[in-house]
């Protein structure tokens, strides 16, 4: 029972973030908006440099840049995770929330939901 409400949070959380695009209190940043263009404008030059590089140098490019992208994903998924458990403390800190066991309990679901998905959807299992 305990894995599938985890199971069932995790694609919630999922669903949340990543595949309800038109809700309305989806947020884009300017700044993120025009760095994404940027990248565009550079990927010509980038494609162009690397049909010149010898076989070798490029393997290693786009291993470099695969991880680059794999790392900066774990870190958005850090930044919006801390910022829900930042929700949690301010809800509890202005009153609106208890602090009690089963607020804790909830958050400790959500970061076990967290790991599991991140463990899964990295194509390993999280046993424990």
């Amino acid at each position: 029972m305990g894995n599938e409400v985890t199971e069932k949070l995790v694609l919630f959380l999922q669903n949340l973030r990543c595949e309800d695009a038109g809700r309305e209190t989806l947020v884009h940043l300017a700044g993120s908006k025009k760095e994404k263009e940027n990248l565009g404008n550079l990927r010509t030059g980038y494609e162009k440099l690397k049909e010149r590089m010898p076989a070798s140098d490029k393997d290693y490019l786009e291993k470099y840049m695969e991880q680059m992208e794999r790392a900066a994903f774990e870190e958005q998924q850090e930044a919006y995770l801390q910022g829900m458990l930042d929700a949690f403390q301010i809800l509890q800190g202005i009153g609106v929330i208890r602090a009690s066991e089963t607020v804790e309990n909830l958050i400790r679901q959500i970061l076990l939901a967290y790991l599991i998905g991140t463990v899964i959807g990295s194509g390993y299992r999280f046993v424990g």
